[in-house]
């Protein structure tokens, strides 16, 4: 069906208003649907049906139109009862002419729709912005530092430290050990090896660590320089799109 005109869709909203600008209260969609035939003409086209739905062509012009209202804070749909809000009454008493209330209308809801827009670069920007700063602030600290905030990131997830590798000495893969309980008397052992300011982890490198951990360990390789294409491919068993969609996610590096 091709899109009404502007004249056609401000015939259907005329006799819309006329039957709730004395409703305050509203009226039930059924009610001012099948009100409209016996107060507008309808073309043959407008009578029938749409297939995909059973519903007349009519219905879907009258619940466009009004979707344009709500969607510019005119128009109220509650449950199944619609009414006029109280902006829009008074745009309706402020505008005299249907059409130009129609107008109105959707001049307001693209201005919301670029209003929205506008907002989803703002916060995009920002969140680029601050990944950036957060990501620039890890990679200035050492890697002590570094170590210590990925097990206060395990505090907060309700792991309890168990052990951190003391500074200044090689304990190997083994930089953090943690438990999800107090007691450490139930749930896996966690091994964390935390990996930072260097290059890529190799696979001989998450080998080694792997073992480092006994059948019932959970083990978590930290590397703030990412992971070679080998782990990722070898032992993670991604392919180059499911790699290329974690870096854009931020997931990898």
């Amino acid at each position: 069906m091709a899109e009404p005109s502007l004249k056609r869709t401000s015939e259907f909203l005329r006799v819309i208003l006329q039957l709730l600008w004395s409703k305050p209260e509203g009226l039930p969609a059924r009610d001012i649907l099948e009100a409209l035939p016996a107060r507008i003409k309808l073309s043959e086209t407008e009578s029938s049906l749409i297939p995909s739905t059973y519903t007349p062509q009519y219905e879907q012009i009258t619940r466009s139109v009004t979707n344009t209202l709500v969607e510019a804070g005119w128009f109220i749909k509650n449950k199944d009862r619609w009414y006029l809000s109280d902006e829009g009454l008074a745009a309706c008493r402020r505008i005299k002419n249907v059409e130009e209330i129609y107008k109105a209308a959707l001049l307001l809801c693209e201005e919301k729709r670029q209003l929205r827009a506008d907002i989803l670069l703002t916060v995009e920007n920002a969140e680029e912005k601050a990944w950036e700063q957060i990501w620039r602030y890890l990679n200035e600290m050492n890697p002590v530092e570094f170590k210590y905030i990925v097990a206060d990131l395990l505090k907060a997830l309700n792991y309890h430290m168990d052990w951190i590798a003391p500074s200044g000495k090689n304990h190997g893969y083994l930089d953090l050990v943690a438990f999800p309980n107090p007691l450490g008397s139930s749930g896996p052992r966690l091994k964390v090896h935390v990996r930072h300011q260097g290059q890529a982890a190799t696979v001989e490198g998450l080998r080694a660590f792997m073992g480092e951990l006994n059948p019932h360990d959970l083990g978590i390789f930290v590397s703030s320089g990412g992971f070679t294409d080998q782990v990722l491919e070898a032992e993670l068993g991604l392919d180059s799109a499911e790699r290329s969609r974690l870096r854009e996610a931020g997931v990898i590096r």
